[in-house]
């Protein structure tokens, strides 16, 4: 679909009193929809980034073979280890040090188990591609921790792009480990809003504050501000070109 997406305009608020949480037995899940503050009724997805589920599962959990469509879908974990089988016949280790994406297109299937005695916590990022039925692929990346304290790292991008992984959408996906009373500055590409995350901590920017679990939405006009953590944070940084194309077909994305 083409979108002409309506300016955000300065800073936003994503709360976590506007994410649906669900807890059942050993899966406790935080559904975030990263565009809820722009208050529109048809979409709550902001832009291209159309779903984010912060979850955490506990072990001997099995989430049995199923099949995605039209998804983007990334694996940030930041604690614990999961076992990957998917159609493609890969079977693969995930974790803090791994980062996993699925390029759904036109269909693909997977399972997860939790190993080890260790819970889970990471995102599921549900990105929109830019167009339908496109191949299908799944992509894994080694990651270095050391890369992301007190500095940005790099984790995802569109095709082309310099970063270790892609996606088939006008995205960049950075995150990192901020010190306590550390300050950072905010990755920029002209025309990219920002959707920055709290996954654990508490921080400032400008004169705006968040902890664990909230987001603030950043616009691409707003260019001197740096994130300055209160507490020791880490955080998820997504730039999105709200302007470009996306498919609403997928089957969480859309």
């Amino acid at each position: 679909m083409t979108v002409k997406a309506a300016a955000i305009g300065g800073f936003g608020v994503v709360a976590p009193d506007t994410h649906l949480v669900r807890a059942q037995g050993p899966f406790q899940l935080r559904r975030i929809r990263p565009g809820i503050s722009l208050g529109r009724t048809d979409d709550a997805g902001f832009g291209g980034l159309g779903l984010i589920d912060h979850a955490r599962l506990q072990p001997g959990l099995v989430v049995r073979m199923h099949e995605h469509r039209n998804d983007e879908i990334i694996s940030y974990m930041r604690a614990g280890r999961m076992q990957h089988t998917d159609s493609a016949g890969r079977s693969e280790v995930i974790s803090p040090d791994r980062l996993m994406v699925m390029n759904a297109g036109a269909g693909f299937s997977h399972e997860e188990a939790v190993l080890g005695d260790d819970p889970i916590e990471m995102l599921q990022i549900f990105v929109r591609p830019e167009a339908a039925n496109m191949d299908a692929g799944v992509q894994f990346v080694s990651l270095d921790k050391t890369e992301s304290i007190d500095r940005w790292r790099l984790l995802a991008g569109p095709v082309g792009s310099a970063a270790p992984s892609f996606v088939r959408q006008a995205i960049y996906l950075y995150d990192t480990h901020l010190s306590a009373g550390g300050s950072i500055g905010l990755p920029t590409v002209p025309g990219f809003d920002r959707w920055l995350y709290v996954f654990r901590g508490a921080v400032s920017v400008g004169d705006k504050q968040a902890e664990t679990h909230t987001a603030l939405t950043i616009s691409a006009d707003q260019t001197a501000f740096e994130v300055t953590a209160s507490r020791e944070a880490d955080l998820v940084l997504f730039l999105v070109d709200r302007q470009a194309p996306f498919s609403r077909t997928g089957t969480m994305s859309g």
